[in-house]
C-alpha cells in the first residue's frame, strides 16, 4: 500500500496538470463570448404597452475589464388603444462594456449606439412603411459565473431612440441570460 501511494499521487498530478494550465481566468485579453437574453421591454410612451424582449450578442475583450459587444435585439410592444397593433422593433448595436473583477460576480456598465428598425404591424402583418432610427443605450448589470467559462447575466438597459410614427419608442429592458466564453 505504501508503494502505491506515491504512484497514485504522481498519476493524479500528471492528470491535473493540463487542467490547471488551461484554467485561465475569464474574461481575458483577446477572449470572446456569445450569449442570449430574454426579458421584458417597458416603453416610456403611454401609447405603448410592455412586451417580451430577446437579444443575442457576441462580445470581444480587448482587456480583461473592457470589451465591445455586437448585439441583435427584438421587441414588439403593442399599442394601448386595444387592438392587435404592435410596433415591432429590431435593434442592431455596438456597445462598449466595462466590468469589475469580483470573483464569481462581475458587475458591469456600458453604453452603445444602434440602428433601430421600427415597423407597425396589425395581426403580425406590416401595415405601413417602416422607419429606421438611430439610438443609444445605457446599461448595467451583474454577471454570475456558474463555471470557469459560463455565466448567468442580469441586465437593465435604457434605449434612447429618435421619435418614430409620432411617438417616442424609448424604454427600459430588463433581461436575464446565459453567456459562454471561449
Amino acid at each position: 500500500m505504501r508503494r502505491l501511494l506515491p504512484h497514485c499521487t504522481l498519476i493524479a498530478c500528471l492528470l491535473l496538470a493540463p487542467a490547471v494550465a488551461s484554467a485561465q481566468r475569464v474574461p481575458a485579453t483577446d477572449s470572446g463570448a456569445i450569449g442570449g437574453d430574454v426579458g421584458v421591454f417597458l416603453p416610456s410612451s403611454d401609447e405603448l404597452d410592455s412586451s417580451p424582449a430577446l437579444e443575442g450578442f457576441y462580445e470581444y475583450y480587448f482587456t480583461p475589464r473592457g470589451s465591445v459587444r455586437l448585439g441583435l435585439g427584438w421587441m414588439n410592444p403593442s399599442f394601448t388603444r386595444g387592438s392587435d397593433d404592435h410596433l415591432r422593433t429590431i435593434r442592431i448595436a455596438v456597445d462598449g462594456v466595462y466590468n469589475w473583477e469580483g470573483g464569481a460576480v462581475h458587475p458591469f456598465v456600458g453604453a452603445g449606439l444602434g440602428i433601430y428598425f421600427l415597423q407597425p404591424t396589425d395581426n403580425g402583418e406590416s401595415v405601413q412603411d417602416s422607419e429606421t432610427k438611430t439610438g443609444a443605450s445605457l446599461f448595467g448589470g451583474i454577471e454570475y459565473f456558474t463555471g470557469r467559462t459560463t455565466s448567468i447575466k442580469a441586465e437593465a438597459k435604457y434605449h434612447l431612440v429618435a421619435d418614430a410614427f409620432g411617438l417616442e419608442p424609448d424604454g427600459l429592458s430588463l433581461m436575464i441570460g446565459l453567456k459562454k466564453y471561449f
